[in-house]
């Protein structure tokens, strides 16, 4: 929190930098960099959820000069925006637009930054204010400029980061559970047992709710006539939850990966069975039982539990692989971990000569990649483009954005966002079970995690 505190103040002015940052810990500008540029993700977020809530642009249109269609209107030249568009899907796309054109960008600027001696590593570290300028500047712009024809083309290329973004995830979520179950591991054999105990209880929280999620799908979403394939899913699904569980727990396995177990497992089966139920969710058949038809007939519906959920696991994905530092090799050749050291980077003292060249009353964050970047900041940057894609999905139910100017205006849902979450669950199965055989299959490897 403190890294947070005092690079904002630094937003606003040295005087307020000096003054805020020397109440806080010592801080690696590394970590800041990260954090406040996961910022500008929430930024977008929040943004996209404001203009959702029902009866906004109702509201708007009562306050003069906000909207075109508003009902008076004290400025001559009006709003700039037509309150009917608040709230709609295609307004989303809009915010999202330019967050991530400025992150394809800035990874197109940080090629090749080694340390922070190059000249471009100002840019990835500091200028703050006019980056959060810049984000909202251009988020104003498109949302008054953009033409509502460039939603079809966007959501084709969104769709295929997520799908990209959807198996990052997967690898982070599995370095997670690994250093999450190994941590405990060790602080049970060396500490006190009763960290065992807290294994124990989650995996069985865990699996309490991967049960409960499968009889809940096949209760509500296997109700129409042509439920073949839904219930072949979820059959598929519960099947892999038993393989890899049992598989987590193999004596061969434990020999060459004895971190490996069920608390692993469970955490991957729960994300993968939330990869199904979203991908159901947005099953625009009649098996649905969340769609609608509106008034030209046409199938629609919205899930706001399945959306504040991915947004909730976006954001913990992100956050992990800013602030973890794990010397895991997921996160190592995703290009993202941090360097050695406390949890947030910001420690009260200095084991690393972060406090010896700090003077009193100046700002607390200072330089650690002099010798060398700790992560990479165009893979960095790139990853969050991607992750972009995938909220921006995400704050839309996975709406199929048709060409035609009727799709536009509506809020339908996508054959295709079903089948690549249905997809992506079986890929994380099967990357999970990989990454619990290959220490077995080639023992003389240093796979990171065992």
């Amino acid at each position: 929190m403190g890294c947070i505190v005092s690079s904002m103040a630094c937003c606003v002015g040295s005087a307020a930098c000096g003054c805020i940052s020397s109440c806080c810990p010592t801080c690696r500008s590394s970590t800041t960099s990260r954090i406040m540029y996961s910022g500008i993700l929430l930024l977008m977020t929040a943004v996209s959820l404001i203009i959702r809530i029902p009866g906004l642009s109702d509201k708007l249109k009562s306050f003069p000069g906000i909207c075109k269609d508003s009902e008076q209107s004290l400025i001559p030249i009006g709003g700039m925006v037509s309150c009917e568009s608040l709230g709609t899907y295609l307004f989303v796309y809009k915010v999202c637009f330019p967050v991530a054109c400025f992150f394809f960008l800035m990874s197109l600027i940080m090629i090749e930054v080694r340390s922070s001696k190059d000249i471009r590593a100002p840019i990835q570290n500091g200028f703050w204010l006019w980056k959060y300028l810049i984000v909202i500047a251009a988020i104003i712009g498109s949302v008054a400029g953009m033409p509502d024809d460039f939603a079809h083309p966007w959501m084709i290329i969104a769709y295929i980061f997520a799908f990209i973004f959807i198996i990052i995830q997967l690898l982070l979520l599995v370095d997670f559970a690994h250093t999450w179950n190994e941590t405990w591991l060790d602080n049970a054999e060396n500490k006190d047992r009763s960290w065992m105990c807290g294994i124990v209880f989650f995996f069985c929280l865990n699996f309490i709710a991967i049960i409960a999620g499968n009889v809940l799908l096949y209760v509500f979403y296997t109700k129409c006539d042509s439920n073949g394939l839904n219930i072949a899913v979820i059959t598929i699904n519960l099947i892999l939850c038993v393989v890899v569980s049992v598989t987590s727990i193999l004596p061969g396995v434990q020999e060459h990966n004895p971190h490996s177990g069920l608390l692993q497992s469970s955490v991957i089966s729960l994300y993968c069975t939330y990869l199904i139920w979203s991908g159901l969710a947005a099953d625009p058949s009649g098996c649905n039982p969340l769609n609608g038809t509106d008034e030209d007939g046409k199938t629609s519906g919205s899930n706001i539990a399945t959306t504040l959920i991915g947004i909730a696991i976006t954001f913990f994905v992100v956050l992990w692989s800013v602030l973890q530092t794990s010397s895991s090799n997921y996160s190592q050749k995703l290009g993202v971990t941090g360097e050695e050291g406390a949890l947030l980077g910001c420690t009260g003292t200095s084991s690393d000569g972060g406090d010896e060249n700090i003077e009193e009353g100046k700002p607390r964050v200072y330089d650690n990649e002099e010798d060398g970047v700790a992560y990479s900041y165009s893979f960095f940057h790139f990853m969050f483009m991607i992750a972009v894609f995938y909220l921006m999905l995400v704050l839309t139910d996975w709406w199929n954005a048709d060409s035609t100017s009727e799709g536009l205006k509506s809020n339908s849902f996508s054959k295709t966002s079903l089948w690549v979450k249905i997809t992506s669950s079986w890929i994380c199965y099967l990357i999970y079970c990989w990454t619990l055989v290959a220490p077995a299959i080639f023992p003389d490897r240093d796979f990171g995690y065992t």
